[in-house]
């Protein structure tokens, strides 16, 4: 949002309403009977959930969903540690196993059995 008069939400009050010194480009008049306007807590709610919507479907989304991309990679990360770990062990209760095996074997095959 640009800080120009046209951007401003008129039906939102703003200190503006009155005098900028010095930058009357954002003085704006004040509207016939502005004393008695009321503000209806309901449209201002309707416009602030708009914003809302508005926020959630642009720049929020674009933030969630880098944010969901950088927890998968962190968790995917962990998981292939993880994964790994527990294959290295295997890997290494097995081996053992396999090298007595051949040892074994090949002893077997020199004797001549």
């Amino acid at each position: 949002m640009t800080n120009t008069p046209e951007s401003f939400d008129p039906s939102i009050p703003v200190l503006t309403d009155v005098v900028v010194p010095g930058r009357p480009e954002y003085a704006r008049a004040p509207s016939a009977g502005a004393e008695a306007i009321e503000y209806d807590a309901e449209q201002i709610a309707e416009r602030l959930r708009g914003r809302f919507t508005g926020f959630l479907t642009g720049e929020a989304r674009a933030l969630i969903e880098e944010r969901c991309r950088e927890v998968l990679r962190e968790h995917s990360t962990q998981l292939v540690s993880a994964i790994t770990r527990e294959v290295a062990m295997a890997l290494e209760s097995r081996m053992s196993g396999w090298v007595r095996e051949a040892v074994e074997e090949e002893l077997r095959r020199q004797r001549g059995e």
